[in-house]
């Protein structure tokens, strides 16, 4: 807040920027740490996610030294604030895992935990950072502990800025993730999203210039068939298109607190939907 203005947004809106601003972003599954699915020991296994969120930040920091900026503007505002954004994918398709419902208090409540837990695992692998690599450049200990964000940290974190700086001006930011989450997730819900559809057909350009269809499932909805079978999804299985506009607003709300930057949301709403 105190060495930039923000001018905009990146096209998907999980990122204000400054101008030639850009953010290196990268994503965890969250249907990777669910343990035990579609049981009642279902559970999210915290630790080895905090495991992985530090790893994912001190690799987002390599990325920054490794890329080539198009323009010197663009590498010197990288190097003057390293601002990075770990986010999650797969939210919709864990919490069915877990037998919570997206558009419900207790689903609303997995999520702002699980934000809670990253926050706090990537703020402290930062911090690590500092302490083995120096502060961003543009790291003033006083001014960057009165930003809004900041404040609301556990003391153990604001200690530990105190004392030793921290690597990165911004950690956290939830994107789409459409391409990574088809490609690398088993077609895990997008971000923080819930799943649009639990099957549907996608049309594919083929080499020859043609097309083909190819019938593309949710994860969570596949790996409840291969262990139940044809019966009926329990109610923790809601999609997109199943809950109001309201009910998508609210995890937003639910979660924001926890995001230092911002949050890519879509509203899905049937074609029918009420315009009121």
């Amino acid at each position: 807040w105190y060495a930039e203005t923000l001018r905009a947004t990146n096209p998907c809106g999980e990122q204000p920027l400054p101008p030639y601003g850009c953010c290196d972003l990268g994503s965890l599954d969250l249907t990777a740490f669910v343990d035990a699915p579609f049981t009642d020991a279902a559970d999210i296994d915290f630790e080895r996610m905090r495991k992985v969120a530090t790893i994912a930040v001190r690799m987002l920091d390599l990325v920054l030294d490794a890329t080539e900026w198009p323009l010197p503007q663009q590498a010197e505002e990288a190097r003057a604030k390293r601002r990075i954004g770990l986010g999650f994918l797969g939210l919709g398709s864990a919490l069915a895992m877990l037998g919570l419902r997206y558009d419900a208090d207790e689903g609303r409540a997995m999520a702002a935990r699980i934000a809670t837990e990253l926050r706090d695992a990537a703020y402290a692998a930062s911090i690590e950072l500092a302490r083995e690599k120096g502060a961003f450049p543009l790291f003033d200990a006083d001014k960057y502990l009165r930003g809004q964000f900041v404040a609301r940290l556990p003391q153990a974190l604001l200690d530990g800025i105190r004392a030793h700086g921290i690597r990165n001006s911004h950690l956290l930011s939830i994107a789409p993730t459409g391409t990574i989450s088809l490609a690398f997730a088993d077609n895990a819900s997008n971000g923080i999203e819930p799943p649009y559809s639990w099957t549907y057909r996608r049309r594919k350009r083929t080499a020859d210039g043609g097309t083909r269809s190819y019938e593309v499932c949710d994860h969570a909805w596949r790996r409840y068939r291969q262990l139940h079978g044809e019966a009926p999804l329990p109610p923790g299985f809601v999609t997109a298109l199943e809950m109001r506009a309201l009910d998508h607003l609210r995890m937003v709300e639910a979660v924001q607190p926890f995001i230092d930057t911002a949050i890519s949301k879509t509203v899905n709403v049937p074609e029918d939907y009420p315009y009121e």
